[in-house]
């Protein structure tokens, strides 16, 4: 989940010809790489597309963004919590200084947040994307836990490798050390995924 935003591809040439936007669930999927737009969770996580929103990145219930209902650049994918802590949400629009939401498919989200690799938590670098981060909670408890998991799994492909190589030529201790530790480490992360709950009621309906 760290860096694993993406700019997305936005191009009016691939406005479908027929339907609206619920009939293009599948193509805005593709187009946002299948995960949350927000907050990088993968649809897989939430049970597949069926349990993944279509956001109007420019909120149509707004009265000057209702022609845009059915416009494909305003179309986004995101995941229910995301896309419910937005909700119909427009501070103003997408200006990196000031409290408003980066359009997905105009800026590269990797470049607006600092990651505390010691706590695992997202850190805004501009006022836009600390209101991100306030708003739609992405430093809430299950998104933590993701990119501790996925630093983890990183750590013991690494550790992985460097002992196919050295295997067959040593059994230096600290490498056994080493695999000892990432392996204790991730034992002892998997065992807190049955403690966490991953939103309380008063979150999801956060105004």
């Amino acid at each position: 989940m760290v860096n694993n935003y993406k700019v997305i591809a936005k191009d009016a040439k691939n406005q479908p010809g027929t339907g609206v936007y619920t009939d293009w669930k599948e193509q805005i999927a593709k187009e946002c790489f299948h995960q949350c737009v927000y907050c990088t969770i993968h649809e897989n996580q939430w049970g597949g597309i069926d349990h993944y929103h279509i956001d109007h990145f420019r909120p149509k219930s707004i009265a000057r963004f209702a022609k845009l209902e059915n416009d494909i650049l305003n179309l986004f994918y995101a995941c229910p919590v995301c896309n419910r802590f937005k909700s119909n949400d427009w501070p103003a629009d997408p200006d990196l200084n000031v409290i408003s939401y980066p359009d997905p498919s105009k800026t590269d989200y990797n470049a607006i947040f600092d990651f505390d690799a010691s706590n695992f938590v997202l850190v805004g670098k501009h006022v836009s994307s600390n209101y991100l981060i306030e708003r739609l909670y992405l430093n809430r408890p299950q998104l933590v836990y993701e990119r501790k998991e996925e630093a983890f799994k990183k750590k013991e492909t690494e550790l992985i490798n460097q002992i196919n190589q050295l295997v067959q030529k040593s059994t230096e201790m600290e490498i056994m050390k080493k695999a000892m530790q990432v392996v204790t480490d991730v034992r002892n992360h998997l065992s807190q995924r049955e403690k966490i709950r991953p939103y309380k009621l008063a979150e999801i309906r956060k105004p």
